[in-house]
C-alpha cells in the first residue's frame, strides 16, 4: 500500500469528484499552491494511485435505460481469463468480476430494454465454457460511483 498524507488524500478526493479542476482551484480547497499540487497529482500518476481520467455519461442519454447484473457458472474446465476474450465482444458489459461464491463472474450490463437484455444473455451463453447464467434486473441505483476515501479501513466503517 502506498502511503498518502492527508493533501494527498484531499487531492484524491477532488479529483474523483471534478477530475477538471484547475491546480489553482485544487490548490485552494486544499490548502496548497498550484504549483504543488501538479507535483503531487504527478507523484500519484506516477506511482499508479491515478490510473486513469474519465467522462462520466448518463446511460439513459444513451437508451440504456436497462441495468443488470449477470452471474456466470463456469464449466469446470475454464476459467474467467480464458473466457474473457468471448466476453469482450459485447460492448453492452460494463463491468466484468470475478467472484467467490455459487458462480463464477459476475457482469454489470447495460441495454435499451428486457428484449435487448435477454437477446444479450442467449448470445453471452453461446461464448465456450459457460455452464449457467443467471441475471437480476436493476430496479433503481441509490449509488454508484461514489469517490473512494482513501486510507479508511473497514474498522473504521459503522453499520447501522
Amino acid at each position: 500500500m502506498i502511503q498518502l498524507d492527508a493533501r494527498d488524500k484531499a487531492i484524491l478526493l477532488e479529483l474523483q469528484q471534478e477530475s477538471r479542476l484547475s491546480y489553482a482551484e485544487m490548490g485552494s480547497r486544499v490548502g496548497l499552491s498550484p504549483a504543488a499540487v501538479h507535483d503531487r497529482v504527478k507523484k500519484l500518476e506516477r506511482k499508479g494511485v491515478i490510473r486513469a481520467y474519465k467522462i462520466q455519461v448518463d446511460p439513459e442519454a444513451l437508451g440504456l435505460k436497462l441495468t443488470a447484473f449477470v452471474a456466470i457458472r463456469l464449466d469446470n474446465n475454464f476459467t474467467g481469463r480464458e473466457i474473457q476474450p468471448g466476453l469482450e465482444q459485447f460492448h453492452q458489459i460494463e463491468e466484468v468480476h470475478s467472484i467467490a461464491g455459487e458462480n463464477d463472474l459476475l457482469l454489470k450490463v447495460r441495454t435499451s430494454d428486457t428484449k435487448a437484455l435477454e437477446a444479450l444473455i442467449y448470445r453471452i451463453k453461446a461464448v465456450p465454457g459457460i455452464a449457467r447464467i443467471t441475471s437480476t434486473i436493476v430496479l433503481s441505483t441509490a449509488l454508484e460511483g461514489r469517490p473512494l476515501v482513501p486510507g479508511e479501513s473497514d474498522e473504521s466503517i459503522e453499520l447501522r
